[in-house]
């Protein structure tokens, strides 16, 4: 080959070249700039076409001569380096002749190509080892990136025994969606496909980008995702060699993964980065389409799952089909971690966010900006061993429950995760809520299996100590069961310095609860010291009030002190949604003190005890009382043509007729005479103020008439 044609075919090979002095004006034209490396190639004379074979065969190489590779994929050029004698063939960088003859690929670029090691990326061939192989030559260099033209690439992961190893500052990088690692048919169990192992050394500045990595799900039928108890053939021990990771590192420094395809996945985790003593790890403007694998159908899984300090998972999608079962979208574990803009849709849990065994005592983390659709559980926080949550902003995320779709035990928007499965008791301090938005299917129909405790739009309740809590300014609608909700069932644990404020919260408790204490739309329950509940605004637009409680805080369910709830707006189309405080609760007066009458005794209207009731019109005679103290509670006024049916310890009674009846009215059910507050009318389901101590069967019902004492009369 003349050394025209030699500098040409250099630069078609991606070679860069700049002229020597003295090359010819036509000769510099043809050579674009470069280093010093590819200009010292300017003293070499000729330059011979051959193969990889033919120069493996070469066993007398000419001085200044190169050698043009022209192979399919392999193309480039070598020269023979007679001072070396020890390098092995890696097919790529070096080849060795039969007579021990070293050539060595003359490149200017950190980047090299997989197919220069003998990947084909033609669908069918198994390239695992040539992948490995040229990580480990880039490796030898001291680092660079490993490119993968467009193609499939078939790998072979096998149990713990087959992956392929990350080394530290070796890249990875493809064209995009058109460079595929795709897993052979019936590869069986694996471990991971691109990673290593609890306890092998420190893997370091490392970027996996622009690729896709297809699982090859429906092909691997002898694969099974799934625990000890259920794995075919396994012993009481059982192995962790099923868990099909995509990307795993176990002990890692600075590490990231942009712009990959996860399509299809569907192991244990997509990309798992775990050690809570490693850190720096990005996630970021990847895809997971989540199929379900063969094996136990209610495999744990989450597509995203980092330990470690200073992690960000951003710009990430997720996608699954309800009926995959898709667990979690992303898991982040330790401090210093923002999980923000991603977009998941039909994976049962957006984010699970829990403290680390980090040294320290901070949690620190971000969520915002994610928008998560057809789940079942939005934002899950909870603590780890002794490690509290601390310092956690959940702000602008948008989540969409599918909670009648996926039929879960429990349903929440943004909240704790229950203590019976994690019952660490670490604290939560430093909780910031705000500007979120919940939205809810309606439930109309009572679920065999629901955990009522575990379904609200934004709720802590676990049995832990809380403090430092705002929910403000947040969106809530259609919560089936508890809209807001501070503190549990057991009252356990006690909350200190606790906002709710700003809150819109539509239809709360419409679903017919078991435990009607979680139809409200806010609920504090436990030990509170410090609250304030104030500018809430809480709706029920349906025709037949639904919900029960606009705000419960009572007695029975926790203890209150220094608590202020007041300035709420409470509106329902037909009564209801109605305050049950505990006393000591500081609140508006809902009603004036003071009412009038044009004579007494008044002809309707409810009165309270306490209630001061003046009369305005003529009174008859000297000394008549024209002032009453009420000292019993009661309605004035006749009832009649009402009967009433109801059970004995429920608080429900259905009516002949509700036309007369008010939210508020006093009344008498004959059987036992047993009087109750109306706190709500729906159709002729009339709810009452506490339960009935006899069963009622078309008992009469009438105004419980009030009970009056003259204060003040008029002078003679």
């Amino acid at each position: 080959m003349a050394r025209r044609t030699m500098l040409a075919a250099l630069g078609a090979g991606g070679l860069t070249l700049t002229a020597a002095a003295g090359a010819g004006a036509a000769e510099r034209s043809a050579v674009p700039a470069a280093g010093p490396t590819m200009r010292a190639l300017l003293a070499f004379d000729f330059c011979l076409t051959t193969t990889v074979d033919q120069l493996r065969a070469e066993t007398a190489p000419q001085a200044n001569y190169l050698y043009y590779v022209a192979d399919a994929g392999k193309e480039g050029v070598f020269k023979h380096d007679p001072a070396d004698t020890t390098s092995a063939d890696d097919t790529g960088l070096v080849l060795v002749s039969t007579n021990g003859k070293r050539f060595k690929r003359v490149f200017s670029r950190d980047e090299v190509r997989v197919t220069w090691f003998g990947a084909t990326g033609d669908g069918s061939t198994d390239d695992h080892d040539r992948i490995q192989a040229a990580i480990d030559a880039v490796s030898q260099l001291g680092g660079g990136t490993v490119y993968f033209p467009a193609g499939t690439y078939i790998v072979s992961p096998k149990t713990n025994e087959r992956r392929i190893r990350l080394r530290s500052k070796v890249n990875l990088r493809g064209e995009g969606d058109n460079s595929v690692l795709k897993v052979k048919d019936n590869a069986g169990d694996y471990w991971v496909i691109l990673g290593g192992f609890w306890g092998e050394d420190i893997v370091r500045d490392v970027s996996i980008s622009h690729l896709k990595i297809d699982q090859n799900v429906a092909a691997n039928t002898s694969c099974f995702i799934n625990g000890p108890a259920t794995q075919p053939g396994r012993d009481a021990t059982g192995d962790l060699w099923w868990r099909q990771f995509c990307i795993g590192l176990f002990n890692y420094d600075n590490i990231e993964v942009d712009h990959v395809t996860f399509a299809p996945t569907c192991g244990v985790n997509s990309v798992v980065i775990n050690n809570y003593q490693c850190r720096n790890a990005r996630i970021s403007n990847c895809v997971f389409d989540f199929v379900k694998a063969k094996g136990d159908r209610n495999y744990d899984n989450s597509a995203i799952y980092v330990n470690g300090v200073a992690h960000t998972i951003t710009g990430n999608r997720f996608r699954a089909a309800v009926e995959e079962m898709a667990f979690g979208a992303m898991e982040t574990h330790g401090a210093q971690s923002v999980v923000s803009n991603n977009i998941s849709d039909g994976y049962i849990t957006g984010v699970n966010a829990q403290s680390s065994e980090y040294g320290g005592d901070i949690a620190d983390m971000t969520i915002t900006g994610n928008t998560f659709s057809n789940a079942a559980h939005g934002i899950q926080l909870w603590p780890r061993k002794d490690r509290p949550v601390r310092n956690v902003t959940i702000a602008g995320n948008t989540v969409s429950l599918a909670n009648k779709t996926h039929n879960r035990s429990g349903m929440m928007g943004i909240g704790t995760f229950p203590g019976e499965f994690m019952p660490d008791t670490s604290p939560f301090e430093n909780i910031v809520i705000t500007g979120n938005t919940v939205l809810y299917q309606e439930e109309f129909e009572q679920r065999e299996v629901l955990w009522e405790q575990y379904a609200f739009g934004i709720g802590l309740m676990r049995a832990n100590d809380m403090t430092n809590v705002v929910i403000a300014d947040n969106v809530i609608k259609n919560p089936p069961l508890t809209g807001i909700v501070i503190g549990n069932r057991e009252k356990k644990g006690t909350s200190t310095n606790v906002a709710v404020t700003g809150n819109v919260i539509t239809n709360p408790g419409h679903y017919p609860a078991k435990a009607e204490r979680f139809r409200a739309g806010i609920l504090v329950q436990s030990a509170v010291f410090g609250a304030r509940i104030t500018d809430n605004t809480i709706i029920d637009t349906y025709a037949q009030a639904k919900g029960l409680y606009a705000i419960r805080a009572n007695e029975a369910e926790g203890s209150y002190a220094h608590v202020v709830i007041r300035d709420n707006l409470v509106r329902s189309k037909q009564g209801g949604l109605w305050l049950d405080l505990a006393p000591g609760i500081e609140t508006d007066e809902v009603r004036e003190r003071i009412a009038f009458t044009p004579s007494f005794p008044p002809q309707s209207g409810t009165f309270d005890a306490g209630d001061l009731l003046w009369v305005t019109g003529e009174v008859s005679g000297p000394a008549a009382p024209v002032g009453y103290r009420v000292l019993g509670s009661g309605t004035a006024g006749t009832l009649t043509g009402v009967t009433g049916t109801g059970t004995a310890g429920t608080a429900k009674l259905t009516v002949n007729d509700a036309a007369a009846l008010r939210v508020g009215q006093v009344i008498v059910i004959a059987t036992g005479n047993q009087v109750r507050r109306i706190v709500q009318i729906g159709g002729t389901t009339v709810r009452l103020d506490r339960n009935l101590d006899a069963a009622a069967s078309a008992s009469a019902v009438g105004f419980a008439a009030p009970r009056f004492a003259p204060f003040a009369t008029v002078d003679a």
